[in-house]
């Protein structure tokens, strides 16, 4: 009885180091994941905050080319 308890128990204690395993290596997954995506959204907004500057050159540019109406 004491041998069949013991197998359970081993088997216990290496099945919840697998899942200690497995839950390291989707917490490093999603720690990854977070980092790509708050790099990407920093990109995003450089990127609009690029396009607006050159919309507005663009803007500050064509008001002093216009030929003022009489």
């Amino acid at each position: 009885m004491n041998d069949v308890l013991l197998a359970r128990a081993e088997r216990a204690i290496e099945a919840s180091r697998a899942l200690r395993a497995q839950r390291r290596a989707v917490a490093d997954q999603l720690d990854h994941a977070t980092r790509q995506v708050r790099r990407v959204v920093m990109e995003s907004a450089m990127l609009r905050s690029e396009l607006k500057a050159l919309r507005d050159d663009r803007e500050g540019q064509d008001l002093r080319h216009r030929v003022p109406s009489e």
